[in-house]
């Protein structure tokens, strides 16, 4: 399984998840079968009309994606594509790698 994470910063498990997935600087992608761990910068083109951000991210092949905040366009798009949302009461990657089978659903949009 491979879980994307919206984090704030690049300190490997111990980087701060980010209060909303669209603009976090940086994603932590975790590979469940070989427990390896990288961190990449957000490089997503919001301006593009015929790629969206979530288009952009289905490159990483991702099975579920962590934030502790989305809006509702691209919640929509995940679900259109079968990615799992997951969300938390976390504050680094560790936690989330240590509870993936506790994450609960996100499935409401930020308030920000």
């Amino acid at each position: 399984m491979k879980l994307l994470i919206a984090i704030d910063e690049d300190k490997g498990e111990n980087s701060k998840l980010s209060e909303h997935f669209g603009h976090c600087p940086y994603f932590a992608i975790y590979k469940s079968n070989t427990k390896e761990l990288s961190i990449i910068e957000n490089k997503l083109e919001h301006t593009n009309p015929n790629l969206s951000p979530v288009d952009q991210i289905m490159k990483f092949e991702p099975d579920i994606v962590f934030s502790l905040g989305m809006g509702q366009r691209a919640i929509k798009l995940f679900n259109k594509k079968g990615v799992k949302l997951k969300t938390g009461n976390y504050k680094i990657v560790k936690e989330v790698i240590d509870n993936i089978d506790n994450l609960k659903e996100l499935n409401e949009e930020c308030d920000h």
